[in-house]
C-alpha cells in the first residue's frame, strides 16, 4: 500500500504514493504509514520533507522530519544493541547445548531488540508497553549461567530507556526556529 516512493534529491523530498490507502491511513499517525515512511527514509539520504501523495497531498516539513530522524536514531540503536553476542556461562554444557539454550532465550539480544524494533515501527506506545514488559520479565529472570548476559542486557535496556526518554523530552520542547511560524 505504501511501497511506491520517489526521492527528489534536488528538492530533498520523499514522495510516498498512498493512493491505494484508505483516507485515514495516509497520515503519519497511522502505524502502517509511519512504518513505510521510516523504511523509505532508512534507504534515502538528504530528505528534508515527506509528501504523502493521496487524493490530497500532505506535506511534512522540518518539525516532522526532526521527529522522524529521532525515531530512526532509536531504530538504529535497537539494531546496534541486537548485535551484541550473548555471554553465557554454562561450564558443564557443550558449546552446542549452550548455543541451543541461548537461541531459545527470550532475552537473547537479537531476539529482544529485534522485537522491540518491530514494536517501535508500530508506534512508540507499542515500544513502551513491550519495553516495560520485557524489563519486568528480565528483572525476574534467574537462570544460572546467564548472569553476565542479563546484566549486559539490563544495561542495554537502561541505555535504551534513557535514549527514548530524551527523545520524548526533546519532542515536547518546541524548536525555537519554528515558534510563531505556524
Amino acid at each position: 500500500m505504501f511501497s511506491q516512493a520517489e526521492v527528489q534529491p534536488s528538492r530533498g523530498r520523499l514522495i510516498v504514493d498512498c493512493k491505494d490507502a484508505p483516507d485515514s491511513a495516509a497520515d503519519l499517525r497511522d502505524p502502517r504509514c509511519l512504518a513505510a515512511v521510516l523504511g523509505h527514509l532508512e534507504r534515502a539520504f538528504g530528505i528534508e520533507n515527506v509528501v504523502l501523495s493521496h487524493y490530497v497531498e500532505r506535506q511534512y516539513g522540518r518539525a516532522a522530519m526532526n521527529v522522524l530522524r529521532r525515531i530512526l536514531a532509536v531504530l538504529s540503536l535497537l539494531d546496534q544493541l541486537g548485535t551484541r553476542p550473548p555471554a553465557p556461562n554454562f561450564p558443564s554444557l557443550s558449546r552446542k547445548e549452550v548455543a541451543s539454550k541461548c537461541r531459545t532465550c527470550p532475552f537473547h539480544p537479537k531476539t529482544l531488540f529485534d522485537g522491540l524494533r518491530s514494536r517501535a515501527m508500530q508506534g512508540f506506545s507499542e515500544l513502551h508497553a513491550t519495553l516495560t514488559s520485557s524489563t519486568e520479565k528480565l528483572y525476574a529472570y534467574r537462570e544460572p549461567g546467564c548472569t553476565a548476559c542479563v546484566n549486559a542486557t539490563t544495561s542495554d535496556l537502561i541505555y535504551l530507556f534513557r535514549s527514548v526518554s530524551d527523545f520524548g523530552d526533546d519532542a515536547l520542547v518546541p524548536d525555537a526556529s519554528e515558534e510563531g511560524s505556524e
